[in-house]
């Protein structure tokens, strides 16, 4: 797992989601309508050092599972030539944080041995999460081609104290900006799409602890046969700008993981105004640095109201 010195952004983590975007995600419907994407993704993680609430976490081991209702509200007002639309993302969050401290075995000055010892404490928590929001999507379509651009911001609605370890809100504001592309061919199947997002963090003011900003890659290729659909899924989360504040106690650290796994969808039809879609996806990470590593598995459900 990377270099091992140090985990930089605090909770070891960001405000997106990492791998959310996967099949389709440069098209935005241009049918008017709410049209709604539930996420039931689950984490399991560990890291060498990381920063909690402030406070300098060894060996720690993180398991959560978030549930995301992303609403999608297309409007049939056109602006620049694209569909345009708002979007709103809360969640609801199951964490559970185990942070052990390991003593190496030592020989006194009188030469009796001591250890090894191993320090834990564990805490766990369910509450209502953050909640991401967008007044600004705009889609086109060219044939085959499909993309969209869009500002979000991220708002801190959930569960956070400083005596607790498992917080379900990281307690400071974002702006993450978007840009997805998507290229379908409904004759042969295949669909690939890519997208960046670019996310600029405030700071918290509990910790007075601020994560630097962070680029998200993510993308998918996939084969359709008939309803269903195949492929692989991937991501990058790096970290571009150190982290800053009196809280960032492990210094300027800059964070970065990969992921590459296997995606399956069912969908009812290739018009997203009257599809139904099932997705299933799962992501390993690896080469990590000053963050988390672990697995990922997402179950997500699509449809128009």
């Amino acid at each position: 797992m990377g270099n091992g010195t140090g985990h930089a952004a605090e909770f070891g983590t960001g405000p997106w989601v990492k791998g959310y975007t996967d099949i389709f995600g440069g098209v935005l419907p241009s049918a008017p309508g709410v049209y709604v994407r539930t996420d039931a993704f689950h984490y399991s993680g560990s890291a060498d050092t990381t920063i909690f609430d402030g406070r300098i976490g060894v060996s720690v081991e993180q398991d959560y599972t978030a549930t995301l209702a992303a609403l999608n509200i297309v409007t049939p007002w056109k602006l620049f030539g694209g569909t345009y639309a708002l979007a709103v993302v809360p969640s609801m969050v199951a964490m559970s944080v185990d942070v052990g401290v390991e003593i190496p075995a030592f020989t006194g000055p009188r030469g009796n041995s001591f250890g090894p010892f191993q320090l834990n404490r564990g805490d766990t928590n369910l509450t209502p999460g953050d909640t991401a929001f967008s007044p600004f999507l705009l889609g086109w379509d060219a044939g085959k081609f499909h993309w969209n651009v869009g500002v979000f911001g991220f708002a801190p609605t959930g569960d956070y104290s400083t005596k607790q370890l498992a917080n379900t809100s990281l307690n400071h504001w974002a702006v993450m900006s978007r840009l997805a592309a998507t290229y379908f061919d409904p004759q042969t199947g295949w669909q690939a799409t890519g997208a960046a997002i670019y996310t600029v963090n405030w700071e918290n003011p509990d910790t007075d602890y601020e994560t630097g900003n962070i680029l998200n890659l993510e993308g998918s290729i996939t084969k359709n046969f008939g309803p269903l659909g195949l492929g692989v899924v991937s991501y990058a989360m790096i970290q571009t700008t150190g982290d800053s504040g009196a809280g960032a106690r492990l210094g300027s650290f800059e964070s970065r993981v990969y992921a590459v796994g296997p995606i399956v969808t069912f969908t009812t039809s290739a018009d997203p105004s009257k599809a139904l879609t099932i997705i299933v996806k799962s992501y390993h990470e690896f080469d990590a640095e000053n963050t988390f590593e672990g697995d990922v598995v997402d179950a997500a459900v699509s449809f128009k109201f």
